[in-house]
C-alpha cells in the first residue's frame, strides 16, 4: 500500500499543489520535496503523518491519544487559522492504493472552511463516497478496521521528524527529554494495542537491544561431534546462515556510514563498558567501542535506517534477511540534519537504494543530497517537487543545484588557496587588500612615496608586505590566483581574528559597500579596527577631493584627470580609458563624448562609479556598438605599477593616509 496522490488546497502558504506519486513498475520512486523556509514542505508532511495516525486509529485502540474529556485528541487539529490568506477553505486529500489490489484503496480528507464536497470531488476527478457539510470542520479516512489491520501488519509506517535527536553518551539522563506520549504504534501485540511508534526519536537504546538480539540469533551452539570436530546443536545450519544474512545487512548499513567494512562484535559479559562494539573486517581491530561513540551524524543516520529494518523485522523476521522486500512508507523531514556533506551526498542515497519497495517522502534544503540522489538513481529514478506549487523540477532546473554545489567546492578550494598563500608570507606585517588591483596601486604608491624626503618619518620603520595575487583567470606572474572581493575579504578577516596570528595582519577594504564599511572600519572616528589576536582592518581614507562622495574604491585616490587618461591601443585609431558614472546621463548616454555605457545602474549625475572595459560594463561608441573604448582596471593598475607612459609620473599624495594608518598599526602594542 502506497500513497498514490496528494492534493493540497489553501493550506498555509500552499494555494494549490497536486502530486501524483511516481512509480517504476511496482516500486515507488523516492520523492524529494524542496523549497525555501515557509513554502509548505512541513505542511504536506504533517498531513501525511496525520493520515498515518487516522489509519492506525481505525484498527487499534491506542493509536490516537485520548482527550482530556471525551474521545481522542487529533495528531493534527482542524483549525481555520491555516486557511491561505484570502481563501474560504483549506483541504488536504491523500489517496493510498495497493499495487497488488489485495487491499482496498484508502482516502484521507482534512477540511476546514466553506467547501462543497461534490464540487471538490468533481473538480479533482474522484468518485469518493466521502461527504461533508459545506461549512463544517471535517476529517475522515475511508479505511475499515480489517483493511487497516492488514495494512499495518504487513508494512511499516515511519516518520522521522526534524526534532529527532540522539542523546550523546556524555549527556546526563535528566537533560535528555523525549516525548513518549507521541510514540503511537503500528503493530498489534496485546488486545488490540500497538508496539512500534510512528513518530520516532531517541532510537539508540532500542536499536542496541535489537542488535544484540540479531547477533544472538545469528550464532549457534557448538558441540563436539566425538571425532575431534564440532557440530551445531539446537539449531540448523540453514537458520544460522539465514539469520547471519540479517546481521550482515545491518553491518552493511554501518559500513556505508563509516566508510570501511566493519562487523559487530560482543565484549565478554565481564568486560567493563559497552557489551557491543564495531570492528574492522580486514584485521579484526577495534574501530568503535560502542554505538554511543559514533558521531552525532553517524548515529542519526544509522539509527534511522536500522529502525526501518527493525520495524520490518518485527513485522516479519524475513524482512531483515531480504531488505529489498521491505514494504511501507517512510517520511523524513529535513533529511540532512546533523549530516556532514559526504554523508549527505555519498552515503544517504546508497542507503535509500537498499530499500526499493519503501516509498520515501523526504524534505531537504541540501543540494548535495539531491546531487547524490541523481548520481545514485539517475535523473529518472526519483522525483523532486518544489513548494509551494508542488511543481516537479526537471533536469534543466536541477542544474541550479549543480551550480550550488560548484559554488561550494569552489569556496572550499578558495579557502585552501588563500590560507596557503598567507602561509607563504611570514616575515613582516602582512597587508591584504580587497581586489586584485588594490595592492598594485598601493605598492606603486609605496615605491614612489617611500623615496621622498618629506615622508621619511612615515616610512622609517614601516616594514610590511602585500599579499600579492592575481585574478583566477590570469596567466600573469607565478603568484597565487585568488578572488578577493568584499564578500571574501570580510569573512577571511573575521576567521583569522578568531585565533592569534604569528604576526600582524591588516585588511584594507574599499569604501563603496556600506555593510563592509560597518564591519571593517574603526569606531568613533578611530583610524582602524583592532580585532585582537594581531588582526586589524580599515577602509580607504577619503581624500579631500572626495568628501562629498565618500563611497570610494582604490582608483578614486587619483585625481580625475589621471583616472580619465587615455592610452593608445593596438588599434592606433582607438583610445581607451576608465570612465566615471557622472559622465553619463541616467540612460547611460554621454552624447558629448559620443559613447554609451552598457551598465545603466552606475550612470547618472552624482555617481562616481569607476566604469571599466570588462563584460557587462563596456563603454561603446555611439557610432559603432562593437567598439569598446573602456580600459580594464587591471590594465590601468599594471601600467601604473610598471610606470609605463603616460603613468610614469603620478601624484600619489592621496595614498599617504593609508601608510599613516599602517604606521600606527605597527606601533600599536595593544593585544
Amino acid at each position: 500500500m502506497y500513497i498514490n496522490r496528494i492534493i493540497e488546497e489553501n493550506i498555509g502558504p500552499i494555494e494549490n499543489a497536486q502530486m501524483v506519486m511516481p512509480f517504476n513498475e511496482k516500486c515507488p520512486k523516492p520523492v524529494i520535496i524542496v523549497g525555501e523556509n515557509g513554502t509548505g514542505k512541513s505542511t504536506i508532511i504533517s498531513n501525511i503523518v496525520d493520515s498515518f495516525y487516522e489509519i492506525a486509529g481505525t484498527a487499534y485502540l491506542d493509536a490516537r491519544k485520548q482527550g482530556k474529556t471525551v474521545g481522542y485528541e487529533y495528531y493534527k487539529s482542524i483549525t481555520p487559522i491555516e486557511i491561505h490568506a484570502g481563501k474560504q477553505y483549506l483541504c488536504s486529500y491523500i489517496k493510498y492504493e495497493d499495487e497488488d489490489r489485495e487491499l482496498s484503496a484508502i482516502e484521507y480528507v482534512f477540511k476546514s472552511g466553506m467547501l462543497d464536497a461534490n464540487e471538490f470531488k468533481s473538480r479533482i476527478g474522484i468518485t469518493s463516497q466521502i461527504a461533508w457539510k459545506k461549512d463544517e470542520n471535517f476529517k475522515h479516512t475511508t479505511v475499515d478496521k480489517e483493511n487497516a489491520e492488514k495494512f499495518l501488519e504487513q508494512e511499516i509506517l515511519c516518520y522521522f521528524g526534524p526534532d529527532r535527536y540522539e542523546k550523546p553518551f556524555w549527556m546526563g539522563k535528566q537533560y535528555y527529554e523525549t516525548m513518549e506520549y507521541e510514540h503511537i504504534t503500528v503493530k498489534p501485540r496485546f488486545n488490540g494495542e500497538m508496539e512500534l511508534p510512528i513518530l520516532i526519536n531517541g532510537m539508540t537504546a532500542k536499536t542496541l537491544q535489537w542488535l544484540l538480539d540479531v547477533i544472538v540469533d545469528s550464532r549457534g551452539d557448538i558441540e563436539s561431534d566425538g571425532n575431534g570436530g564440532v557440530r551445531l546443536e539446537n539449531v540448523t545450519p540453514n537458520d544460522v546462515m539465514s539469520l547471519g544474512v540479517a546481521r550482515k545487512n545491518i553491518e552493511k548499513i554501518m559500513s556505508n556510514i563509516i566508510g570501511e567494512d566493519v562487523y559487530f562484535g560482543l565484549n565478554f559479559r565481564s568486560a567493563r563498558g559497552s557489551r557491543f562494539n564495531i570492528k574492522r573486517k580486514k584485521d579484526n581491530s577495534l574501530l568503535i567501542p560502542s554505538l554511543d561513540s559514533l558521531s552525532t551524524g553517524q548515529s542519526a543516520l544509522f539509527n534511522m535506517f536500522a529502525t526501518i529494518v527493525r520495524y520490518a523485522d518485527t513485522v516479519n523476521i524475513n524482512n531483515s534477511i531480504h531488505l529489498s522486500d521491505i514494504k511501507g512508507i517512510v517520511v523524513i523531514d529535513e533529511i540532512e540534519l546533523h549530516l556532514h556533506s559526504s554523508l549527505q551526498r555519498e552515503v544517504l542515497p546508497k542507503l535509500i537504494a537498499l530499500f526499493p519497495k519503501i516509498q520515501f517522502i523526504i524534505t531537504t534544503h541540501s543540494p548535495l543530497f539531491l546531487l547524490g540522489m541523481e548520481e545514485e538513481f539517475s535523473e529518472d529514478g526519483f522525483e523532486i517537487y518544489q513548494m509551494p506549487g508542488g511543481i516537479r523540477i526537471n533536469a534543466e532546473r536541477f542544474s541550479e543545484f549543480q551550480k550550488a554545489y560548484t559554488y561550494l567546492t569552489n569556496t572550499q578550494q578558495y579557502e585552501h588557496d588563500i590560507y596557503e598563500a598567507i602561509k607563504m608570507k611570514q616575515d613582516k606585517m602582512l597587508v591584504i587588500t580587497e581586489g586584485t588591483t588594490d595592492w598594485k596601486h598601493m605598492k606603486a604608491a609605496y615605491n614612489a612615496l617611500s623615496q621622498m624626503e618629506e615622508y621619511k618619518d612615515i616610512f622609517s620603520g614601516l616594514e610590511f608586505e602585500f599579499l600579492e595575487y592575481e585574478p583566477k583567470n590570469s596567466s600573469k606572474g607565478n603568484g597565487p590566483r585568488l578572488e578577493m572581493g568584499n564578500t571574501q575579504l570580510c569573512p577571511l578577516c573575521e576567521n583569522m581574528a578568531k585565533i592569534i596570528q604569528p604576526r600582524k595582519t591588516v585588511f584594507i577594504a574599499d569604501r563603496d559597500h556600506p555593510g563592509t564599511n560597518t564591519k571593517m572600519e574603526g569606531k568613533n572616528d578611530e583610524l582602524y579596527k583592532n580585532w585582537g589576536n594581531n588582526v586589524y582592518s580599515f577602509t580607504l581614507p577619503v581624500p579631500s577631493n572626495r568628501t562629498e562622495t565618500p563611497e570610494i574604491c582604490i582608483e578614486h585616490l587619483y585625481p580625475d584627470n589621471i583616472i580619465k587618461t587615455e592610452i593608445e591601443t593596438e588599434n592606433s585609431n582607438i583610445k581607451r580609458r576608465l570612465y566615471m558614472g557622472n559622465e553619463f546621463d541616467s540612460r547611460g548616454y554621454a552624447a558629448d563624448l559620443g559613447v554609451f555605457c552598457e551598465k545603466k545602474t552606475v550612470c547618472g549625475p552624482g555617481k562616481i562609479n569607476i566604469i571599466e572595459g570588462s563584460s557587462g560594463e563596456r563603454v561603446t561608441l555611439l557610432s559603432d556598438e562593437n567598439v569598446n573604448v573602456a580600459l580594464p582596471k587591471m590594465t590601468f593598475a599594471n601600467m601604473i605599477l610598471e610606470k609605463k607612459v603616460p603613468f610614469d609620473n603620478i601624484d600619489f599624495s592621496s595614498f599617504i593616509a593609508i601608510f599613516e594608518v599602517l604606521k600606527k598599526i605597527i606601533n600599536d602594542e595593544s593585544v
